[in-house]
């Protein structure tokens, strides 16, 4: 499946993203720091009276406010949807050329009928449905109907949740950014209302803003790829039931005398 225009440039963005916050945060304990030096400096205190002082992992995520809570929630309904979809879409994968084949050994639609009763898939109840059809004296207009209306059934559930992973994708990189914008106003309301008399709380609202980035991007890439690889097996189960069924089509008007 191509990528749409709006999906390419959704995947851009989150690549500058990552590539932002890659240099950000590849060594957060020597950034706050710096930047708490930096401040401390700017305050008229020297760079001995406020060292680095080295956080913890838990340390910065405590700093990731309200929003990191959703990122969190969000995170959970992504891992969700991914086991879900990864479940139905194994389930869903069958062998048409092995149906196909079964089908041409049974010689008549009942037997044929009988042959793939246990096959799994898409396929399997798509042809089940073609082939009752075919045995209940259907003539081909309305089989072809019918077997249009199982496809767009399956095809109903081939996209289930595919469309909130893809609201994932742009959601929490948006979100993140919420985030950092909550956390850079905190950092520059501190710088207001105190001055540069305690840099480290300055410090902590910078690394709000940072770990909400890297928190929506962490949420929003698995996301990314794991739609990207699903739609990617639903058109891949589709092209194969399509050249399955028109193959089918043929036998069910040959045995049927034309």
């Amino acid at each position: 499946m191509y990528l749409t225009a709006n999906r390419v440039c959704r995947f851009g963005i989150v690549i500058a993203l990552i590539s932002f916050v890659s240099v950000l945060i590849s060594n957060p304990s020597q950034l706050y720091g710096q930047v708490a030096q930096t401040l401390a400096a700017a305050a008229g205190m020297s760079a001995a009276s406020a060292p680095a002082r080295t956080q913890s992992m838990w340390d910065i995520v405590k700093h990731g406010g309200p929003v990191l809570i959703i990122l969190g929630l969000c995170s959970v309904l992504c891992l969700t949807l991914m086991i879900e979809r990864y479940i139905y879409y194994r389930k869903a994968a069958g062998n048409t050329d092995e149906m196909l084949s079964a089908i041409k050994r049974a010689g008549t639609i009942t037997n044929a009928l009988a042959a793939i009763d246990k096959s799994p898939g898409i396929a399997g109840h798509v042809f089940r449905v073609a082939l009752t059809s075919a045995r209940d004296g259907y003539p081909s207009k309305q089989l072809e109907r019918l077997v249009e209306g199982a496809v767009t059934k399956e095809m109903i559930q081939m996209e289930k949740f595919l469309p909130q992973l893809d609201t994932l994708v742009t959601l929490c990189p948006l979100l993140g950014l919420f985030g950092t914008t909550l956390g850079m106003i905190r950092s520059f309301s501190i710088v207001a209302a105190i001055g540069m008399k305690n840099p480290e709380m300055l410090a902590g609202g910078i690394s709000e803003a940072l770990v909400n980035t890297a928190a929506g991007l962490g949420v929003a890439l698995p996301a990314l790829f794991a739609f990207n690889f699903f739609a990617g097996r639903k058109e891949a189960i589709l092209m194969d039931l399509e050249r399955g069924l028109t193959e089918l089509m043929v036998i069910i008007e040959s045995s049927q005398g034309g």
